[in-house]
């Protein structure tokens, strides 16, 4: 059974009529309660709202309570790091790695036998590799120069050369014609590479007064006009940006002021949060309050960011100065501070060198700013805008000699704690050339793809054809140049130090030495016309095994001459030598010329059965161009710390290791492999300078070596496969024509001397059929001109009656070595 729905007193509830038009009868108690009840259900909505806004500001007024607690407490901590920052000894220079100077007057003088335009070019073009500017007036700025008919005017800079000393900044005229009377001008240091891993700061700390006044106004009037009207935080310009942003609908405009922008930069979080804006308000009234406003502006203009080359961040205007303009801040034009200046709002995006339309479109909003401020005249302002967009290509992107670097880092690391050493600035001065580093690439470039397109089978897919170079100063031990792989970026593996290679006939000059120098051994002197056999040799080993020797074209010639044996790297006379002199008399040469730490004494020795590495070879090749004084190897010669403080000063470490005079007959024998023996490929490559040499191929090809020098240089390089497999290249078809390419490149930067015979040495004509001193009587086409050490001349040859030679002929076989024909 169906029941009516009571209301709450139980009784059941009246249905209002549902016709239209009629209305539904109403008690005085229900209109009682439509009075009292209904108002309360009308306005139920605006009774929510008002609540909702209730909590609104109750919940902000917590959250500010909460704020402002925050910020009291956060204050104090602020306030202690800030004053501790700022206390503190801060770093601004990025840890570098920098060349020798560039001996200007040296470089000029070899360009006189150019054409006049020629001549021009090249000079030129060296300075401007060195930021040097080329001005249109008469230089006034550090940095400039120019070019009047046969003048070269230059306002040098001053810097630091390799050993610490100041050189001051300087303005000279050259005549370009008489350039050998000139007083030697240098250019300073470049820097090679920048030390460390990941990120690096490029920045440098100058005082405010060193920086132009334009330039200050032009961060002023483009990133806070008002710095020196607030305490910090200027309430002025944030109402301003709110404003302005609310209207755009965007951000369009920001209100921080170069304080807070420096305690984001300095003490506080890149990232975009919340918590570090917030952080930002303790930290700017913090700075305010423990510094003038100058000391703000000047903190903020060393520490601004302005863009990144590579994995070097540019902080600063004086760093930024020399990435953009190559030049000091305080040589800076108006047009060029107020495209830095430009630059802060947005490094990437108005990078000159990405974009140079963007960059030039916000100079001049900078230019326009600092008029509107009365700044700078109509007139500057006008000049100014119509300056073209003129930046230097990135600097900091690659490194110049990156295999050199990372050497150079590694040493030190055994002395240097870098990680924390780096972070005061450190400046290695090292004794890099650049230009011989750029002859060194180029001429690796082009040697190394003429012999993978003569012989295909030497591309081998990953396993590429490798090579290493190493380029020494003999009289200072300074490496000037180093390439230690094809490319750095593909594998670090360093083949100047790190690979230890079998050198092969490289070894035959310290064999030779050792007989030719009386001091070096107990047996006899040599000459360089000494009569040698070349015939068959064998030795007997342990486990009664024996070793067969040959040359390398299974040839014999009977008796040749010491010249002749080693012009033509003879194996057979090597070891006849070796026998004479004695392999523990060659294994302390080899020892005292450190080619090696540890080796055994093997008849093999003699023909190179020694692993060694580029560097160490070339070192011991430095020494013969020196006269026979071992010069250690140095990769720097000076560290300091950003204060100028000496951390590391390596000296030359030198020694006598071989006499003068043995040692110069031994060079002049090896300029004649050049000229006539294993190494005739540089002359055909092009170098025709002096030079001596000595290739070096081990078994099977393995290797290919060429070590040569000259007075000045001493070079070396390698060619082979990392995993030692055969590569069907001698050292003479493979690694001398790298050799004569880099040396043709160098001519321009290192003076090709001739060598200089000591006074121990005399010339003297030799009777080229007997090895004896020429006399009168002997036929003129026998005669040769030789060099030996004063008192090892041999006897003069006898008269050449029709018998002489039949009747020697006989006894030739019977004389040993060359005894028969000492004095």
């Amino acid at each position: 059974m169906n029941r009516k729905p009571r209301n709450r007193t139980g009784s059941a509830k009246r249905q209002p009529s549902r016709r239209k038009g009629r209305k539904t009868p109403t008690s005085s108690n229900q209109k009682r309660n439509l009075r009292t009840t209904s108002p309360s259900k009308r306005n139920k909505k605006p009774t929510r709202r008002l609540a909702s806004y209730r909590n609104i500001i109750r919940g902000g007024a917590i959250l500010s309570l909460l704020l402002f607690i925050f910020i009291y407490i956060e204050c104090k901590d602020i306030d202690k790091r800030v004053v501790v920052r700022l206390r503190s000894e801060r770093s601004t220079a990025v840890p570098a790695i920098y060349s020798a100077p560039f001996n200007l007057s040296a470089f000029i003088i070899r360009q006189q036998g150019r054409s006049l335009d020629a001549r021009n070019t090249e000079i030129t073009s060296a300075l401007r590799n060195r930021k040097y500017v080329d001005s249109l007036q008469p230089p006034d700025r550090a940095g400039e120069f120019r070019i009047e008919g046969n003048e070269l005017i230059i306002r040098t800079r001053k810097f630091q050369d390799i050993y610490g000393n100041t050189v001051p900044a300087r303005l000279k005229t050259i005549d370009l014609t008489e350039a050998h009377d000139a007083e030697q001008i240098y250019i300073e240091p470049q820097p090679v590479s920048f030390m460390g891993s990941g990120n690096i700061r490029a920045s440098s700390n100058v005082s405010l007064e060193q920086i132009p006044l334009f330039a200050q106004r032009a961060v002023l009037a483009i990133e806070d006009e008002r710095f020196y009207h607030h305490f910090g935080i200027d309430i002025i310009s944030i109402a301003r940006a709110i404003v302005a942003n609310v209207a755009s609908a965007s951000f369009a405009q920001g209100g921080s002021t170069l304080t807070q922008q420096l305690a984001k930069n300095m003490f506080l979080s890149p990232k975009k949060t919340l918590l570090r804006k917030i952080q930002e308000i303790p930290t700017a009234l913090s700075i305010e309050r423990h510094l003038s406003k100058k000391q703000i502006l000047e903190l903020y203009l060393n520490e601004v960011y302005l863009g990144q080359e590579g994995s070097v961040a540019i902080h600063g205007f004086p760093a930024a100065a020399k990435s953009f303009f190559g030049k000091n801040v305080e040589e800076l034009e108006l047009h060029e501070a107020a495209l830095l200046a430009g630059i802060i709002k947005a490094p990437s995006y108005y990078n000159p060198r990405r974009s140079s339309k963007r960059a030039k479109t916000r100079r001049d909003l900078v230019l326009s700013k600092m008029s509107e401020l009365g700044f700078i005249t109509p007139a500057e302002l006008k000049n100014a805008t119509t300056q073209p967009i003129s930046i230097l290509a990135p600097t900091h992107r690659n490194k110049i000699a990156p295999f050199f670097s990372a050497a150079v880092e590694n040493d030190l690391s055994a002395q240097l704690d870098l990680q924390n050493t780096s972070s005061t600035g450190l400046n290695v001065m090292t004794g890099l050339d650049t230009d011989l580093q750029r002859c060194a690439s180029q001429a690796i470039s082009r040697e190394l793809s003429k012999l993978e397109r003569g012989k295909p089978s030497s591309r081998r897919g990953k396993n590429r054809l490798q090579v290493a170079l190493v380029a020494i100063e003999p009289f200072s031990g300074l490496v000037k140049a180093w390439i230690g792989g094809r490319n750095f970026s593909e594998s670090q593996f360093d083949r100047v130090i790190q690979a230890s290679r079998q050198i092969g006939s490289t070894i035959k000059p310290f064999v030779y030495l050792t007989a030719l120098d009386g001091s070096l051994n107990s047996y006899k002197v040599a000459t360089a016309s000494s009569i040698i056999e070349d015939e068959p040799i064998t030795f007997n080993l342990e486990n009664r095994k024996t070793w067969k020797p040959e040359n390398y074209d299974h040839n014999y010639r009977g008796d040749v001459t010491l010249r002749y044996a080693l012009e033509r790297s003879l194996n057979l006379p090597t070891l006849y030598i070796a026998q004479r002199v004695g392999i523990p008399a060659i294994r302390r040469v080899v020892l005292n010329f450190s080619l090696a730490d540890s080796i055994a004494a093997l008849p093999s020795l003699a023909l190179g059965a020694l692993d060694t590495n580029l560097l160490r070879l070339t070192s011991a090749y430095a020494a013969l161009a020196n006269g026979g004084i071992y010069v250690t190897p140095r990769l720097y010669t000076l560290v300091t710390d950003e204060g100028g403080e000496q951390l590391v000063t390596p000296g030359i470490s030198e020694q006598r290791v071989a006499n003068e005079g043995p040692t110069y007959v031994l060079t002049n024998i090896l300029q004649g492999v050049i000229e006539r023996g294993t190494a005739t490929s540089i002359r055909r490559n092009g170098f025709d300078g002096h030079a001596a040499g000595k290739t070096g191929t081990s078994d099977e090809g393995r290797d290919a070596w060429f070590i040569g020098y000259t007075p000045n240089l001493a070079v070396g390089v390698w060619v082979g496969f990392d995993d030692n497999t055969p590569t069907g290249f001698t050292g003479g078809s493979a690694a001398a024509p790298i050799w004569a390419a880099f040396m043709s490149c160098s001519e321009n930067y290192v003076d090709n001397d001739t060598f200089i015979p000591p006074r121990t040495v005399e010339f003297l004509d030799i009777d080229t059929s007997t090895g004896a001193l020429a006399t009168e009587n002997c036929p003129s086409n026998q005669v040769s001109r030789e060099v030996f050490v004063q008192g090892s001349a041999p006897r003069s040859c006898p008269s050449h009656p029709p018998a002489y030679k039949a009747s020697n002929a006989a006894n030739t076989s019977s004389e040993s070595f060359w005894s028969r024909f000492l004095p």
